[in-house]
């Protein structure tokens, strides 16, 4: 174990406060890697703030507690959010210094000791450490090429994650906390005042600090759905916190129109676009305008790349049927819908007639139709080959007619089963499209032991039964 300067006043180097919600079985992984921390565990201490946890997660926390004296429990009702639970923790801390840690993330074994120990020497208020992202989760790993005593912030306003190691005074002095409300980007808000209020904000690297962990069942708080207009809300609080605290007021209108450029502009990708319901692309247009008015102004959307200034140029005039057609042409290099209008036995086996919408040009291999084994991992392609003139509309994809035929030796296997039938595009395999039987078309009767049908769903699937 390695020793730290005493604090002057007694207590630990440092206090690490965790919010604790159903982070089973997440959890174990944190606690393991506080608990061996490379320091003596009189240096440091552990904040557990259990919000109201009804998984094994409260009783994991007083087993560790039980064996390891440098953390600290506290069981209370669920508040709702990560504010109440942080700020207890921040009331209850002793150490000089804080670290606000997630329950469902990891820690290097060097962690504390080496921001502590930086912390000290140079001075430091805020101290932003490298983090890596496990399991997909995306983390900007250039920022953490080289240690800055003095952190530019431009850059370390691109992570507003709370995983910051913070001089407890400092937080003290200027009354700086988490805001409580149930509010998207609460953490932002925070990290805003701190940034900005501190006499230094230092960037830390070598060294893997943090590991941001995907949660495979997807109950990041990030990873969970929000309002449009509360989020949007969020982004404006945090470019209301920054148009007023910095004292360079250019500095801060580059952090504004990046922050609008991250946190808004995103939901106009393409694939994203598209995807989206129409009422919440109404939601976001309408969030995002006002949004515009109060914090972007013509001049700073001057300054974004052409991708982004063409999108928020179509934000600032309402053009919903604008922003449809740029995703459209976005995601119109492969297949997002197909429809079967004609099937019929000819003496070379099932020949198919499809409309499809996107893919016309997928400027590599072909579409292809794929009848997979719905109970199994037999499949079966084959090229369709386009048919007729394709024509687009303004905020369409491109409609399209194909042929494919499936030959009778194909389809004969041994054994029942169902094949589904799918389109794609080679290149996307993992992005296939359900084919579905278009109103009003006729499938032809079974013929040597293969029965085209429509689903349920309307879906067109091959059954295969050789006593057929």
């Amino acid at each position: 174990m390695t020793q730290v300067p005493p604090d002057p006043n007694g207590g630990p180097a440092v206090s690490v406060v965790i919010p604790v919600y159903q982070a089973m079985p997440y959890l174990r992984t944190l606690l393991d890697s506080l608990v061996a921390q490379d320091l003596d565990p009189a240096g440091y201490e552990v904040l557990a703030i259990d919000d109201g946890s009804t998984d094994a997660g409260p009783a994991l926390l007083d087993e560790y507690a039980a064996r390891h004296p440098q953390l600290r429990v506290v069981h209370q009702e669920n508040s709702g959010w990560p504010g109440i639970p942080r700020n207890r923790g921040l009331d209850l801390a002793r150490g000089r210094y804080v670290f606000f840690a997630d329950a469902d993330d990891e820690m290097g074994p060097e962690a504390l000791r080496r921001m502590t120990a930086f912390a000290d020497e140079h001075g430091s208020d805020v101290v932003v450490p490298k983090m890596v992202g496990v399991g997909g989760r995306w983390v900007r790993d250039a920022m953490y090429a080289q240690t800055q005593v003095d952190a530019d912030l431009e850059q370390v306003f691109t992570t507003l994650t709370p995983q910051k190691m913070f001089r407890r005074s400092f937080l003290e002095e200027e009354g700086i906390r988490f805001p409580e409300e149930k509010v998207r980007l609460e953490d932002g808000m925070m990290l805003a005042r701190a940034y900005l209020r501190a006499s230094r904000v230092s960037l830390l690297g070598g060294y893997d600090f943090y590991y941001l962990v995907a949660r495979d069942d997807g109950q990041n708080i990030s990873s969970q759905g929000f309002d449009p207009e509360g989020y949007t809300w969020s982004i404006g609080e945090v470019s209301r916190i920054v148009t007023e605290l910095d004292p360079d007021h250019e500095r801060a209108r580059r952090i504004v129109l990046d922050l609008y450029r991250r946190k808004c502009l995103k939901f106009y990708e393409p694939e994203r676009f598209w995807k989206m319901r129409d009422t919440r692309r109404d939601a976001f247009l309408a969030a995002h305008r006002r949004h515009i008015e109060t914090y972007i102004t013509p001049e700073m959307e001057g300054r974004l790349s052409k991708r982004f200034r063409e999108r928020s140029a179509l934000v600032r005039a309402g053009d919903k049927a604008g922003l449809l057609d740029v995703a459209a042409r976005g995601v119109d290099h492969r297949p997002h819908g197909a429809r079967v209008t004609s099937a019929e036995w000819t003496w070379r086996g099932l020949q198919l007639g499809f409309e499809l919408d996107g893919g016309a040009s997928t400027g590599g291999a072909p579409v292809t139709l794929q009848l997979q084994e719905r109970k199994g991992e037999h499949s079966l392609t084959v090229a369709l080959r386009p048919q007729g003139s394709p024509t687009r509309a303004r905020g369409s994809l491109t409609r399209w007619g194909a042929t494919a035929r499936v030959a009778a030796a194909q389809l004969r296997r041994p054994g029942s089963g169902v094949l589904d039938a799918y389109v794609l595009d080679p290149a996307h395999p993992e992005q296939r499209v359900r084919v579905e039987v278009a109103t009003g078309t006729t499938l032809p009767p079974a013929r040597s032991g293969a029965r085209p049908y429509a689903t349920i769903k309307d879906n067109l699937s091959v059954e295969l039964d050789p006593a057929g």
